[in-house]
Formats: C-alpha cells, structure tokens, sequence
C-alpha cells in the first residue's frame, strides 16, 4: 500500500505576512522584503480580501512609474482571493492553481480565518521529500540542492 497522500495543512505556512487594506505600496512592499516573502494577504478587518504578489507591486506601481507611498493595496491587490481548506490534498490544491493560473493559495479554516499559505514552492518541497530529493527536477522547482543551506548565487 502506498502512502496517504498529504494535505494543505500539513504542508502550507502558517506564518502569514498580511497587511491592512489601507496600507500603502511602500510600506508593504517594505514589509515583504524584510520578512523575505513574495506576497502579502490583504485584510479588512481581519478578513482576507485579497493578496499583493511582488508582481502587482512592479506591473501596477513600479513600471507605472507611480510613487509608491501614494498607492493603498486595495487598488492593486489581486481579487477575488482564492481559497482552499487546511485538509484539502495537495492534488487538489495544485489542481485549483492550474485552474486559476495562480502560485499561492490562501488558506481559510470553516469559518473564513486566516490560518496559513500555500504555494507551489511547498507542493515542489513535498515531492521532492517524497521523492527522496533524488529527482532533479522536483529539487529545482523546490530550490533544493544538496548539501545547501543557503538560498541561491541572487540572494
């Protein structure tokens, strides 16, 4: 019998960035390169609305040539967000980012929280693991390579 397979929960990261929606492009794209991540969900009153990939932040801000500090998140943030369970299985997770052509999905418990990230990095880093990180081309998408334990030569 092979192995069950793994589910949101068990591979996403529950250390969230996210940032109010009247916060503006500066100070959240400051925010993100301080915690070394590449998006931040965007709240409204504790609920996610929406996220800011650093994608928004260079097609809707920089190549604009608009001054960040006069931008709020709200009018370059992605929506709808797209959600899925803690107990969703990865397969299903990676099937909604084909879908929806997206890297991240947020993760929502039962009642709407907040409670965790998922990207495609994590699903590459659980393929790689199960496959004992002897498969290339999993260990690329992962950014794994042995005996690394530092990111890459653009850090």
């Amino acid at each position: 019998m092979g192995q069950a397979e793994q589910n949101v929960a068990e591979v996403m990261s529950k250390a969230v960035m996210a940032v109010e929606l009247n916060t503006n492009a500066k100070e959240c794209a400051k925010a993100m390169a301080k915690r070394g991540v590449s998006c931040a969900v965007i709240t409204q009153g504790g609920s996610a609305v929406g996220i800011v990939t650093e994608r928004d932040l260079v097609s809707k801000v920089l190549a604009e040539n608009i001054d960040a500090k006069n931008v709020l998140v709200r009018d370059i943030m992605s929506t709808p967000l797209i959600t899925v369970g803690p107990s969703a299985s990865l397969t299903s997770a990676a099937e909604m980012m084909a879908q929806y052509r997206v890297r991240r999905l947020v993760v929502v418990d039962e009642t709407g929280s907040l409670v965790g990230i998922v990207t495609t990095g994590d699903i590459a880093r659980s393929l790689a693991e199960k496959h004992g990180y002897r498969e290339a081309t999993f260990n690329a998408m992962a950014r794994y390579s042995e005996g690394e334990t530092q990111g890459g030569p653009y850090q």
